[in-house]
């Protein structure tokens, strides 16, 4: 039997109220991070994609225009059939933006939960539940001898990532204001997302993700949460590996250029 068997609690109220002193088990999370690692994955397989296929329909388009310069119509087969790859695909790569960004806020919020339960007192770490994200960083770190989280750019970074996550989870549009139903959801804005601004907010908000646990990490006081995961870290190597594509216009006309790195 080995040792974390010799410590296995099947009654909550065998575990210990001092943090410092828990013992095995360890924490279980939800999937929500394998979410966000497989919507990574992909993403690079799709962007690698979509420039190939973004030329070829740039090619094809030329083509078009030069027989029929006007505007095409929204019911036009020929400019929809030369167009339908390169939609589909960034379609594909827009829900994949989605599907990281949202579960990249289930995970920050389980890792603030799991630092404190292993770095705060049972009496502190339950009614801390019942805090809004970033707030509950700022007790949570004054509560470990570490204030001033609310300057941080992990206390940013919470607030941007679930500021997006609420606006999503109640049907919100995330690129509109949500300060009323008809503003949000009648008033079209100036440009509509697309892949650019998808991998942009990607960036900024996944990226928000690596920030938060690095910040948990060198305020813990337990060495069980002061140490980066492996899954975070293949995050953030995910997010490196689709740096080399930068977008150059708009959301609906752009270029894409890859810059090859040694």
């Amino acid at each position: 039997m080995s040792d974390e068997d010799d410590h296995r609690f099947v009654d909550v109220g065998a575990l210990p109220d001092e943090p410092l002193s828990m013992p095995p088990p360890y924490w279980r999370s939800s999937s929500a991070i394998f979410h966000v690692r497989a919507a990574l994955r992909s993403l690079p397989i799709l962007l690698a994609r979509l420039v190939k296929v973004h030329a070829h329909t740039d090619s094809q388009l030329g083509v078009y225009f030069a027989k029929h310069p006007q505007e095409p119509a929204d019911d036009d087969g020929d400019f929809g059939g030369i167009c339908e790859k390169l939609w589909d695909l960034e379609h594909r790569i827009k829900l994949a933006t989605e599907v990281a960004c949202f579960m990249s806020a289930i995970v920050a919020e389980d890792m603030l939960n799991r630092f404190c339960v292993y770095n705060l007192h049972k009496d502190l770490a339950e009614p801390l539940e019942s805090l809004a994200p970033a707030d509950k960083l700022v007790v949570a770190a004054a509560a470990v001898g570490k204030p001033g989280a609310r300057q941080s750019p992990a206390f940013e970074a919470l607030k941007k990532l679930y500021s997006w996550r609420n606006a999503f989870a109640h049907g919100h549009c995330t690129d509109r204001p949500t300060k009323s139903l008809r503003h949000n959801h009648l008033i079209p804005p100036k440009e509509y997302p697309g892949v650019p601004s998808s991998i942009e907010e990607l960036r900024r908000l996944v990226g928000g993700l690596v920030r938060i646990e690095g910040y948990l990490c060198s305020i813990s006081r337990n060495p069980y949460t002061s140490r980066s995961s492996s899954e975070v870290s293949e995050i953030q190597a995910l997010l490196k590996k689709m740096e080399k594509y930068q977008f150059v216009g708009n959301n609906t006309i752009y270029q894409i250029t890859v810059t090859v790195r040694n």
